[in-house]
């Protein structure tokens, strides 16, 4: 018997009211940000984890990393977790870390995320859509990984701000239309990987950027390679 994610909700809530609540030593924003994401994953079968209450930090709870009281990082891949995410996610106060690569994630990228991100990995999910404009906003973004999704439409033009970014993944989605302009201001960027998609125009925008890895396979992109790129491009193409 399956159950729809409100069934889920309301089951969960039910039961949330029942349970003594008990103080701990985690942050309670944080308790509260992590229950709701327990919820909207569709209560997935990780240890300790709850809709209501516990100490993700005093508890270990099952990916959980936690500096003093508060939650650092969320570590769940391959874990087949489901549901979806919700603009909940930015109620964690200092997180920097969320990886919940190669799971059964469906649905949109949250528009609000927390401001104090650094690692961001949702790849190898079922998300759809675009990518939101408000990642923007993350100025401490250092990693962002989206590939191995759903993903359409066109590549936002918001670099400017994530001067601190080093590895950006967009590979295997069907994002489409010309690489935007700020991509050129990555000055930190090393790891670009956009294969498996549907872009088009020139990579001019990237040919002054420091790159130790690149891969554009795949795309419908036009005009030539930089003698640079071509060398990056095979030399990571082919390295054994």
């Amino acid at each position: 018997m399956s159950f729809t994610r409100w069934e889920v909700f309301c089951v969960l809530s039910v039961l949330a009211l029942t349970m003594p609540f008990s103080a701990g030593v985690t942050n309670l924003r944080d308790v509260s940000a992590i229950n709701n994401l327990y919820i909207t994953l569709g209560a997935p079968s990780l240890s300790k984890w709850l809709a209501f209450g516990g100490d993700p930090c005093g508890e270990n709870w099952q990916g959980v990393v936690c500096d003093s009281s508060n939650i650092t990082e969320i570590r769940i891949p391959g874990m087949k977790v489901g549901g979806g995410l919700s603009d909940t996610l930015a109620d964690f106060s200092s997180i920097q870390v969320m990886d919940f690569s190669s799971n059964h994630i469906s649905g949109t990228i949250p528009q609000a995320l927390p401001s104090s991100i650094r690692n961001l990995s949702l790849s190898g999910n079922r998300f759809t859509g675009n990518i939101p404009f408000t990642l923007s906003f993350l100025s401490d973004l250092s990693e962002l990984l989206l590939g191995n999704n759903i993903l359409s439409g066109e590549i936002p033009d918001y670099f400017q701000q994530l001067s601190k970014l080093t590895k950006l993944d967009l590979s295997s989605n069907i994002l489409t239309g010309h690489l935007p302009s700020s991509m050129g201001d990555l000055a930190s960027l090393k790891i670009l990987h956009l294969q498996d998609n549907k872009l088009t125009g020139t990579l001019e925008v990237i040919e002054d950027l420091f790159l130790t890895d690149l891969n554009v396979e795949n795309n419908l992109f036009s005009g030539p390679l930089t003698m640079r790129q071509i060398c990056l491009h095979y030399s990571m193409k082919y390295k054994s």
